[in-house]
Parts: structure tokens; C-alpha cells; sequence
């Protein structure tokens, strides 16, 4: 019997080294024309396009496929890879009649002539995954020509979960067998770093929407809908952390946050004003219950995006003062829309700093508008009416909400059939939360050094973790399978805050809320409340119950 598990196991080796159905039988076959070593890398010209793989350091391959004519384009940068020179790394390139390979210290390249299929390969020879096959499709998207792409994995016969990619609903942790669409959404968020347990991530480097598909267990798919070519990073860990060490050294290292960051909060949906906030904070400290920052959330204003405190909150700084005084840090919540009715409102309006507007009225009336973070002197003007409102009055954080930017009412992003000041709002669909985030992190750093910058963000991208971000997961309601489905999205996508409540409250929220508190006794993560713990624990024979349950 092991004699016949051991011979299974060298036919399945002996696949992936030749390789017969890397072969994408269904695409025009695109073998290898040509080869040149190049002096930081190698240069495959094949039949249809020309694959370069980069030599960053020995355990990462920036690799990209373009078109055989195509010309270089200037674009706006997306603002995601932040680490562009590396120091020279030593690598070989080999070539026989069957293939071409490039070897670093760490891993191996081999490129096979007649398909193109590229494999990587561990130093130790522990085959990583092979990419059997990358294609440009020419289409338009937004009055733009550009090409769809596509990178198809053949990991047939391997084991591997795969993990990362941001944060999603589906309550999957591995999304071996699974499907995920790359785009922004009210609690779901686009990270495209794919990290492999056979040892390997892939960071997709393509700010427009996209999917990895792995649907038939035995391939994957990596898809962009707006690209000039195929763009990413092979990384070799092979532990996982040494691939989030060079995700984060491409796209910015992670700050240390205040100490106070890392402790209790208290947030509801929504304090109604100021008297009610401080009635809180004072109840929590004559309690003696410990408790670090408190959470103003939405429609602490007059009109939305004006950045003036409405009349309920008659002394902001009085505020602001007190809660500091009782030692609390304070978290405001602010959006990137702007409703009619302000002079902030007409002075964006006339320098064409929005994106869209609302088509007609609802819940958001009619003309709010989207502002354009990609538009630096938009990014600035946005920063000072929040510095002149909340920063120089002693507000400490900021929760960013509705920053995907929220889209109701319609599947598509708002960005996606519109133009921004980076270029197609296609091209650029998911990184508005990265512009918005760094707008909001490098105004307040410019603004004073005497405090560090936390960001509360609804939505992100990759890079974001340099503009002091964390990550929150939004409007939850009180059922356990939502609660777990929260669990997996957190561990998918890394620094996120650990949400103890529910913005939308419902019968099952007591249970849940206390499920949580047991949680938050054995996680390290910050930890937010939506109702004061003691109106949760005055009832204490009814919440034995609610456990029991």
C-alpha cells in the first residue's frame, strides 16, 4: 500500500514538473521567442507579449507581462508601492532547450519555452505554484482603451489554503475552493495579497476592481478589469511573516500607535449631544471602570461635510477639555461627502473638486456629493476644515467612515463610470481609502508632532497601514453567524479594531455583546463598546441566562 501511495505521489510530482496541462488548451499557445539577462533581471519575449521578472531581492520577483507593442504610459501613480529602488540582489540566468531559469539565493524561476508557463520553485526544490498562463484582453471601460488581465495558476494536486485579500463576508477563512471579488463595499475591503501555506503571497499590484476565482479547487485565477499589463509580486516567505514583512516594505512599514489606542473604547450609533457624551464619560469614571477613548459618531454637525458643530453641542472645546481633564481620548467621526446648504459645499462645487452627486433625495438628499480625494488640493482644503474644526480644538482620532465610498442603491462603485483627478475612476476604483486615509494623516502631521496620528477607517487598501490606519467593520447586527463572520474578515485583513457591538441593534444583541466581552478578556486588540458596559451588567441574572441560552 505505501508503495502505491509513494508511486501517486511521484506521478503527481512528475505532472507538475513537466507540466502537460499547465498548457491553457483553450488559449492561443504564446511560446518563448527570445531571452535577455538583463542588469536587474530577465526579459522573455514571447509570441504575443514581453514578460519581465525584476529581481527586488532574493525572495521577491516583481513580474509583468505587457503587450509585444505596446508603449510605455504616464499615469497618475495609485500611491500603493512605496519602495521602488532595492539594492542589487544576486541572481543567475540558465538556459537549456527546454527552459529558461533565473535563480536568486532563495528561489527559482523557469520559464518553459514552449508554453511560457512559469514556475516557482523553493531553493530546496519544494515546488511553490506555476503560472501556466497570462493574458491581455483589449476592451474599453469608462471611454478608456485598456485590457483586461489575467494570471492562471495550475496548483492542481496541491494542498495549500489561501488566505489574506482583505476583508469579506462570506464567514471563509480559507478561501481554497472559493471566490473573491477585489472590490470596495460596506464591510468588505480590497487588500489583493494572496498568502499561500505552501510558502509563497502574491501581491496583485492593480488598483482597479478585480477577482480571485478559485472556484475548481485545481486553479486560480487572477483577474483585473483596467490594466497595461499584468502586475505583481511573487514573494517567498516561507513563513507568513516574512511575506507581510515584504508586503509591508513595498507598501509602507506600520507606525506604533499611542498606547491609549490598544485599550477600551466606548461608541454607540450615535451620541445626540454633548451633554449626553459627558454624562457617559463621567459615569464610566465614577464607576472606576477603565476606559481610554470615546466615540463621536455621525451627525454631530450642521450640515455634512462643513465641519460645524450643531447646536446641541453648545462648547465643543468645553468638551474636548472635559473629557481630556477625565482623561479620555476623543474619536470624531467624518465623512468624505458634502451636503448642499454650505460655503464648503459651493467653494468645492466651483473648483470641481466632486466626483458625483446624488440624483435625487432619500435618506441622502438630493446634490450630495463625493468629494475627490485623488485631487491633492482637494486632500488639503479637507484637511484644514477638519483642523480648524476638531484638530486644533484638541480632537485625537478619526473615524473615517463610508469611505469605499459608499454606494447605495446600485451594485457598481460610484467611482466606476465616473473620471478622477488620477484618471478613470475605473482604473483607480479601489483605492479611494487610501488617498482619503493620507489626505487626513499626512494634514494632521504636518499640522503638529505632538501627537500621533490614529485613523479608524470603514474601508482600506494596500498601504494603508502607513497613514496609522485600523480597520472596523461595520454595521452588524446580533447574530452569532454575522459575529463569527466578523472573526474571519479580521484575521483575513490584520491591524483591525475588535467591535463588541452592533450599529444596528437587535433582540440578540445582549447575548452577543456579552459573547464578546469573554472574547475581548483573550484578544490583544483594541475593543470598542456600543452601549456602556454597565447598562449590560446591571442585569446579571438576566445575562446568565442569555449565556445559558
Amino acid at each position: 500500500m505505501s508503495g502505491k501511495r509513494f508511486a501517486g505521489v511521484c506521478l503527481v510530482f512528475g505532472a507538475m514538473v513537466s507540466a502537460p496541462w499547465t498548457m491553457a488548451q483553450w488559449n492561443a499557445p504564446n511560446p518563448v521567442v527570445s531571452y535577455e539577462k538583463q542588469t536587474g533581471g530577465l526579459e522573455v519575449k514571447q509570441k504575443d507579449g514581453v514578460l519581465r521578472l525584476e529581481v527586488n531581492a532574493a525572495d521577491v520577483l516583481h513580474v509583468t507581462y505587457s503587450p509585444a507593442d505596446a508603449a510605455a504610459r504616464q499615469l497618475a501613480s495609485d500611491g500603493v508601492v512605496v519602495k521602488k529602488d532595492w539594492p542589487a540582489a544576486s541572481f543567475e540566468v540558465s538556459a537549456d532547450d527546454k527552459a529558461i531559469t533565473l535563480t536568486t539565493a532563495k528561489l527559482k524561476a523557469v520559464i518553459e519555452r514552449e508554453s511560457g508557463a512559469l514556475h516557482y520553485v523553493g531553493a530546496d526544490g519544494k515546488q511553490l505554484t506555476t503560472e501556466s498562463y497570462r493574458s491581455l484582453k483589449p476592451v474599453e471601460v469608462n471611454g478608456e482603451k485598456t485590457f483586461h488581465a489575467e494570471s492562471f495558476f495550475a496548483i492542481y494536486g496541491s494542498q495549500e489554503g489561501l488566505y489574506g485579500l482583505g476583508q469579506h463576508q462570506a464567514g471563509v477563512w480559507n478561501y481554497r475552493g472559493e471566490t473573491v471579488d477585489l472590490s470596495q463595499e460596506n464591510t468588505n475591503i480590497a487588500v489583493p495579497l494572496l498568502v499561500s501555506t505552501n510558502g509563497y503571497g502574491i501581491f496583485w499590484n492593480n488598483p482597479s476592481r478585480g477577482r480571485v476565482n478559485n472556484r475548481f479547487v485545481h486553479m486560480l485565477y487572477l483577474s483585473a478589469e483596467v490594466a497595461d499589463r499584468v502586475d505583481y509580486y511573487f514573494i517567498y516567505g516561507p513563513d507568513p511573516d516574512q511575506i507581510i514583512g515584504h508586503y509591508r516594505e513595498l507598501t509602507g512599514e506600520v507606525p506604533l500607535f499611542g498606547r491609549w489606542a490598544y485599550g477600551f473604547w466606548q461608541c454607540k450609533n450615535k451620541y445626540q449631544s454633548q451633554q449626553e457624551i459627558e454624562g457617559v464619560a463621567a459615569k464610566y469614571r465614577a464607576l472606576h471602570i477603565p476606559v481610554d477613548n470615546i466615540v463621536q459618531d455621525w451627525f454631530w454637525w450642521v450640515t455634512m461635510g462643513e465641519m460645524k458643530w450643531n447646536e446641541k453641542y453648545p462648547d465643543p472645546q468645553g468638551l474636548i477639555n472635559k473629557l481630556h481633564d477625565e482623561h479620555f481620548h476623543l474619536m470624531v467621526s467624518v465623512w468624505p461627502y458634502f451636503r448642499p446648504g454650505s460655503a464648503v459645499y459651493d467653494e468645492f462645487d466651483k473648483k470641481g473638486w466632486f466626483v458625483a452627486k446624488t440624483k435625487s433625495g432619500g435618506f441622502h438628499p438630493l446634490g450630495q456629493a463625493l468629494y475627490d480625494a485623488t485631487n491633492p488640493d482637494a486632500q488639503k482644503q479637507y484637511w484644514a476644515n477638519v483642523n480648524t474644526a476638531l484638530f486644533q480644538k484638541g480632537v485625537d482620532a478619526w473615524w473615517l467612515d463610508t469611505d469605499e465610498p459608499e454606494t447605495e442603491g446600485r451594485e457598481d462603485n460610484i467611482l466606476t463610470d465616473r473620471n478622477l483627478h488620477a484618471g478613470s475612476g475605473a482604473r483607480y476604483a479601489n483605492v479611494y481609502p487610501l488617498f482619503h486615509a493620507g489626505g487626513v494623516s499626512e494634514g494632521q502631521q504636518a499640522s503638529s508632532d505632538k501627537k500621533r496620528v490614529f485613523i479608524l477607517s470603514r474601508s482600506a487598501y494596500a498601504g494603508v497601514q502607513r497613514w496609522r490606519a485600523a480597520l472596523l467593520r461595520d454595521s452588524m447586527v446580533g447574530r452569532c453567524a454575522e459575529q463569527l463572520d466578523d472573526v474571519c474578515a479580521a484575521d483575513s485583513c490584520g491591524v483591525e479594531l475588535l467591535d463588541l457591538g452592533n450599529a444596528l441593534l437587535d433582540d440578540g444583541y445582549r447575548r452577543i455583546y456579552l459573547r464578546w466581552q469573554l472574547e475581548r478578556s483573550e484578544v490583544p486588540r483594541a475593543v470598542c463598546a456600543v452601549v456602556p458596559v454597565w447598562c449590560v451588567l446591571a442585569n446579571l441574572q438576566g445575562a446568565r441566562h442569555a449565556l445559558s441560552r
